[in-house]
């Protein structure tokens, strides 16, 4: 199951935006060692640069608030491009 996994995330770009730099770094190196391309940020503006710079990301993880930010702006701009994305939050 690995293997496929793997296989599956070869080369695929994943934009990670989360503040928590562990959390970031530690979800980074799993999808790295999966084998995806990660392009981490810590906010909002962050992650629109990014984005501005890499048009070709295939999937996204977003923290919904990034210390007092909210996340939707970045959300916005990868539903117009069509890039799936996935919201994660703690309590």
């Amino acid at each position: 199951m690995a293997e496929r996994t793997a296989d599956t995330l070869s080369g695929r770009r994943i934009l990670i935006v989360e503040d928590e730099y562990i959390i970031a770094a530690d979800l980074a190196q799993l999808l790295e060692g999966l084998g995806a391309k990660v392009g981490p940020a810590g906010s909002v503006a962050d992650a629109l640069a990014l984005i501005a710079r890499q048009p070709a990301i295939d999937v996204a993880l977003l923290d919904v608030t990034l210390g007092s930010e909210k996340i939707f702006p970045v959300a916005d701009v990868l539903q117009a491009r069509g890039v799936a994305f996935v919201f994660a939050t703690g309590p």
